[in-house]
């Protein structure tokens, strides 16, 4: 699966998912532009999984339009996401175009 980490996230977060292509929105030619011109991009470079921080995108975007799941988690402290790093991999695993899937602690 290939996965886009969105701007705000942390590169060290790749190595939490070695099992998928994760490329930094910096290193794909995608940071500093508009939610939905992101998007855009990044299915036209076959990302499948966006991880992102951001919850308004859900609220501004149409996912279904653009053709890629969303993970959301909460955190952009790797020593705060290692965690539930399990769940993490379970959304990512499960999103598909269009999902939505909220990625929080448990407890």
């Amino acid at each position: 699966m290939r996965i886009l980490l969105d701007e705000m996230l942390p590169v060290g977060l790749r190595d939490l998912l070695p099992e998928h292509d994760v490329v930094t929105a910096a290193y794909a030619g995608l940071a500093g532009i508009s939610n939905g011109e992101m998007l855009r991009r990044a299915i036209i470079a076959k990302f499948t999984v966006v991880i992102t921080l951001d919850r308004g995108i859900p609220h501004q975007q149409d996912l279904n339009y653009h053709g890629i799941g969303l993970v959301l988690i909460r955190h952009n402290d790797l020593d705060l996401i290692r965690p539930y790093v399990d769940a993490l991999r379970d959304a990512v695993t499960s999103a598909v175009p269009g999902a939505v899937i909220h990625v929080t602690p448990k407890g």
